[in-house]
């Protein structure tokens, strides 16, 4: 179970505390029912004042750290030799994937954050002036629209270890986001990091993000298990991180229930090879009745649902015992087979 950093907690409680609550509410349960609706092709801002700005904070931010941070730990757990010290975050909001990634890769000690909204760079700002990582509160913020990226990019601008584009391409218009993902890879000197919601229209901009970057030469570092195209046809692949909601996300999205599953699509592209390869990983929740337990893979040899007979008690419960999201180092042991459902 994940919770927000206590500093990030506090302080955007603190910051929350300068309005009525009637007020950061209002906005953040209309800022929800905007995210939800249908993207306007301008590629308009979700959020442009203050007090949006608070709203965000209330409503959206505690999950988009969960997938940011769930994205980063996957990644993080396949090149653990790897500590990259500095990092671009493109389209930073109010600075989300900068905690995540203080949390997840300590090593970082310069953070450069590019943002559109001046709302969402003040709100930026004061919530890392509380945070006890030192690379979170020296971040130099940069008003910058991502629609112009490719004129900033070059051979002469200098790379960075991380690139983080989270939540930002299934923001823009379409046929905006090859060049905004071509100049994300240049800026790239290491790993460049996708993260998109949990939903199938944001997991196909994921897959082209993919598709686009291993044309580039990119190599896959998570979540899949190679190089090749993905495999999946009529169906799509996301990941949970369980998150224990702060009091004002409650408040904010009047719900009762202390947690959620923060649902994530993501692609983690490097110029390096993972330190160790893996067969595959699994992509649904597995299932388990009085006959059989299965999981969903997704492996070097395609996807499919790997199944093991109740009657079989060390092959069952190692089914049953998987986790959604488990990286798998070799191929599961027969008697577990796949199966076509």
């Amino acid at each position: 179970m994940l919770t927000l950093p206590p500093e990030l907690d506090g302080a955007i409680a603190r910051a929350l505390g300068t309005t009525h609550p009637s007020r950061w509410v209002r906005e953040a349960q209309a800022l929800s029912e905007r995210y939800r609706a249908p993207r306007l092709p301008d590629g308009a801002p979700l959020v442009s004042n203050a007090a949006q700005a608070l709203g965000y904070a209330a409503i959206i931010l505690p999950a988009t750290y969960a997938q940011l941070y769930g994205a980063m730990a996957a990644t993080a757990a396949r090149i653990p030799a790897w500590q990259p010290a500095t990092l671009l975050d493109l389209g930073s909001g109010p600075g989300t994937a900068l905690w995540a990634a203080a949390a997840v890769w300590p090593t970082i000690s310069r953070m450069v954050a590019w943002e559109r909204e001046a709302a969402l760079i003040a709100l930026g700002r004061e919530l890392a002036s509380a945070s006890s990582a030192p690379a979170v509160r020296a971040t130099r913020w940069e008003r910058a629209d991502l629609r112009t990226l490719s004129g900033v990019a070059s051979a002469r601008h200098p790379t960075y270890d991380l690139v983080v584009l989270g939540h930002v391409l299934n923001e823009l218009p379409p046929d905006a986001r090859p060049a905004i993902i071509d100049a994300a890879w240049r800026l790239a000197g290491g790993l460049l990091l996708i993260v998109e919601p949990g939903d199938s229209a944001s997991f196909a901009v994921a897959r082209a993000a993919r598709d686009q970057l291993l044309s580039a030469g990119a190599r896959t570092i998570a979540p899949c298990a190679h190089d090749r195209p993905c495999p999946l046809e009529n169906d799509w692949c996301h990941f949970p991180q369980r998150l224990r909601r702060p009091a004002f996300q409650r408040r904010a999205r009047g719900a009762p229930s202390e947690w959620e599953d923060a649902k994530f699509a993501y692609a983690a592209l490097a110029r390096f090879l993972p330190e160790q390869s893996i067969w595959g990983r699994v992509i649904r929740e597995p299932q388990a009745n009085k006959a059989y337990a299965e999981a969903k893979l997704s492996t070097r040899d395609g996807v499919a649902w790997y199944r093991a007979l109740k009657r079989h008690k060390e092959a069952f419960r190692r089914v049953k015992d998987l986790r959604w999201g488990e990286a798998l180092p070799e191929p599961l042991p027969a008697p577990i087979e796949p199966v076509t459902r």
